[in-house]
């Protein structure tokens, strides 16, 4: 993990207190939909936006057109060419400018975020990114679904552990599994 030591610290100090995330109350309902708020961290690496399209619209065609699940995506800026144009209304993009010092998300970000609350956060990075990882903390999910690495163990209740043959849309059908959408 090449991260600037400003930020190691940064989330050292902030880092999650084993109290900090009691046990979620995770079950499975009778319900079509046991949620109704999703979250969705969209990859950095623009060579996994391809497979992050295609996760992002066989979730849209399993939810249906109801549209009982408010779903809200957070990309950044600079891979906004990689988003699927149909999710721009429910898109929050952001910057350097955003990004506080010390290599995290400003609060004042992170309000805007977290203006209804999350009860799912899925973070479709492969590795671990500081960014969505404080974004995954500050948002107080009761399922928090992210990719297997040491560093993610931290910050996730829910870890896909990927194989290196495997292609990455079978992770993101374990995750649609996960939410009861597959």
């Amino acid at each position: 993990m090449n991260l600037p030591w400003k930020t190691r610290i940064a989330l050292w100090w902030d880092r999650p207190r084993k109290d900090t995330f009691a046990n979620p109350n995770l079950s499975l309902r009778k319900e079509k939909y046991p949620f109704s708020n999703l979250l969705i961290l969209l990859p950095k690496k623009p060579e996994h936006s391809r497979a992050a399209r295609m996760f992002i619209q066989s979730l849209q065609n399993a939810m249906g057109p109801q549209g009982r699940i408010q779903v809200r995506y957070i990309a950044k800026r600079l891979n906004l060419e990689y988003v699927d144009a149909t999710i721009n209304d429910r898109l929050i993009a952001y910057s350097d400018e955003h990004i506080n010092r010390w290599g995290l998300p400003e609060q004042s970000f992170l309000e805007i975020i977290f203006v209804s609350k999350p009860e799912v956060v899925i973070d479709l990075n492969l590795d671990f990114d500081p960014v969505s990882a404080t974004i995954v903390q500050k948002s107080g999910a009761p399922m928090r679904i992210g990719f297997y690495n040491e560093e993610n163990e931290k910050y996730f209740n829910i870890l896909i552990e990927r194989n290196e043959n495997e292609y990455l849309e079978e992770s993101y059908k374990k995750i649609q599994q996960l939410l009861g959408l597959a």
